[in-house]
């Protein structure tokens, strides 16, 4: 009901938000970064002594119950609640914050939150909460379709999320819990968790995948880049803390090696680059051959070079705008230092709006902001960008600089061939390479060419796009589901940026299946997943052709910081009157 009502809504969003139009807010200054005090390194003698008390509680944390989980985790959501306005000030203060002021940071928050509540609801459902249907593709092969789901059903109209099961394995949920469920009594295990710099949101999953998913407690240790979100998470978990579930400790290489090699740590979890992960395992600069040096079980997941792909068709010049604006949201979303990040752009060459979609996509990088490139060796990546090609295009608006922090421009390259483009090093920053690929501006043709070249060629298999218009999806039905399922990442995400994989917490995140550790790929691994399902391949993520109102996701949201506030008030504990006002709010945008 709540599905039906949210897709029949659009027409009535579209007229309400036009006629709002005239009222609306301008988009935001931009406000550089000043920076943030270094977080001093945790002594090793403080290091044993959180992970003895982590060893103490161990074997108790296997034994919780799952009410007792529940209960941790909607503690753990007051007290983000709590915590999120001032750690959003202090991650603009480093990062910077531009045309949707705070809103892109508070977003980080709502997904922090509704993460902890499905997992909440998902320890209340005994380790195996419903989806809203199960199916067979006709090879058999299982799929859920797990979002949206209840009232976010109105929030998330025309949207529909499924998680396809590996080949011949049953859509099973809830491993660990099953198993306990029988009286076996597990082991416990102490976790290294090595958080990454870019996200808070990316180190309070990996968490949450330990704790909920793995059953073990944790200690993390977070990236230098963004110890600053430490005591905000510290803050966010203080119930796991205070419980001797979770601990926080700080430091860089040294401390880090020291906790990969401690006696007390069973394992090891990741979300960084495959240089780290293979030093991890296989010892810097070691050859990656016979067996790895370390023995833990060390799961990560890693980037990608992330492909958009858009199927020729016959578009209308606001199909061309909005889904330029899809691009460049997955391109420059937290200044590109995201492994989902939009890396290269395939076009069909005999598409006959190709050169139209390459103006709306050089016009919308005119008029997204500058940013900070905040992410160390960012200035070296841009350089390396340019010397690689000829004839890199520079935009962006509103350069800027101030006590030593300055803007860098958007790069792109277009026309270039599959043999030119650079498809094995992931740039990381706000950098994008459109190739042409020879489809005869033919689906049928273009699509199996677009997605052996991602499959085969481009580095990665953790997120793609593909933006398909809704005529094209009916006409040549076969050749899109055909590439849907041909497509070896662990997101596919049809009209939407990959930034909405990852946010939607339902769906699962991580590597394809199959990687291994001496070519690991994109991970070994799937977090998120709230519904907990044991043997996924991949989640594909659907959305509208087009939003009615402006998509939240975009930076022309001229309302964005109220809107996001609404939905996480509403995502903490869904209810009629908090998802009325993020209505309200979004029609502002």
């Amino acid at each position: 009901m709540y599905r039906t009502l949210g897709g029949s809504s659009g027409p009535a969003l579209w007229l309400f938000s036009s006629l709002l139009s005239p009222f609306k807010a301008a988009r935001k200054q931009a406000i550089l970064p000043t920076g943030s005090t270094p977080v001093p390194a945790t002594s090793k003698a403080d290091i044993d002594a959180a992970l003895q008390k982590l060893t103490d509680r161990k074997q108790q944390w296997v034994m919780q119950p799952c009410a007792r989980r529940a209960e941790l985790l909607r503690a753990c959501i007051q007290q983000t609640l709590l915590v999120k306005d001032e750690a959003v000030d202090e991650t603009v203060r480093v990062k910077g914050a531009y045309s949707t002021g705070k809103a892109e940071e508070m977003m980080i928050y709502m997904v922090i939150i509704t993460e902890m509540r499905e997992l909440a609801e998902a320890m209340e459902a005994e380790g195996a909460p419903q989806p809203h249907a199960l199916y067979q593709r006709p090879n058999g092969q299982w799929v859920a379709d797990v979002f949206p789901l209840g009232l976010e059903g109105i929030l998330y109209g025309g949207f529909k999320g499924e998680l396809w099961m590996q080949p011949g394995k049953e859509p099973t949920q809830g491993a660990i819990y099953r198993t306990k469920a029988k009286g076996l009594k597990p082991h416990g295990g102490v976790s290294l968790v090595l958080g990454a710099g870019n996200q808070a949101s990316v180190v309070s999953g990996d968490i949450l995948f330990k704790l909920i998913h793995e059953d073990e407690v944790v200690i993390v240790k977070t990236n230098p880049v963004n110890e600053y979100v430490g005591k905000h998470l510290e803050q966010a978990f203080k119930p796991f803390v205070d419980a001797g579930y979770l601990a926080f400790v700080y430091g860089g290489g040294e401390e880090g090696k020291y906790l990969c090699n401690h006696p007390a740590v069973q394992s090891i979890h990741l979300t960084g680059s495959e240089a780290t992960h293979d030093a991890i395992v296989w010892g810097p600069g070691n050859p990656k051959t016979g067996q790895p040096q370390q023995s833990r079980q060390v799961s990560a997941e890693l980037g990608c070079i992330t492909p958009y792909i858009v199927c020729p068709g016959q578009w209308s010049q606001a199909d061309l705008d909005y889904h330029a604006g899809t691009v460049v949201a997955g391109m420059t979303h937290n200044a590109g230092h995201n492994c989902l990040k939009a890396e290269v752009l395939l076009l069909d060459k005999d598409w006959a709006q190709r050169e139209a979609f390459l103006t709306a996509l050089r016009k919308a990088l005119d008029e997204e902001q500058q940013r900070v490139a905040f992410y160390p060796g960012s200035d070296t990546k841009f350089q390396r960008f340019k010397k690689a090609f000829q004839g890199v295009e520079e935009h962006g608006a509103q350069p800027m600089q101030t006590d030593g922090f300055k803007t860098a421009p958007w790069l792109l390259k277009t026309g270039l061939t599959p043999q030119e483009a650079d498809v094995t090093h992931e740039n990381w920053v706000g950098v994008l390479q459109q190739i042409d690929i020879s489809g005869g501006g033919n689906p049928e043709s273009f699509l199996p060419k677009a997605v052996s070249f991602a499959n085969d060629t481009c580095w990665g298999t953790l997120s793609c796009a593909l933006i398909v218009d809704p005529v094209t999806q009916k006409t040549s039905a076969t050749a899109v589901d055909t590439a849907i399922a041909d497509l070896r990442y662990g997101s596919v995400n049809v009209n939407l940026p990959t930034i909405l994989g990852y946010a939607v917490m339902k769906m699962a995140w991580g590597g394809f299946p199959g990687s291994t550790p001496q070519d690991i790929q994109s991970g070994n691994c799937f977090a998120h997943n709230t519904l907990l399902y044991d043997n996924i391949q991949k989640g594909v993520l659907y959305g509208p052709w087009r939003m009615p109102i402006t998509p939240f996701w975009s930076s022309h949201h001229k309302n964005a910081l109220n809107m996001i506030q609404a939905v996480t008030n509403f995502v903490a504990k869904p209810n009629v009157i908090d998802l009325n006002k993020a209505a309200v709010a979004a029609l502002w945008g």
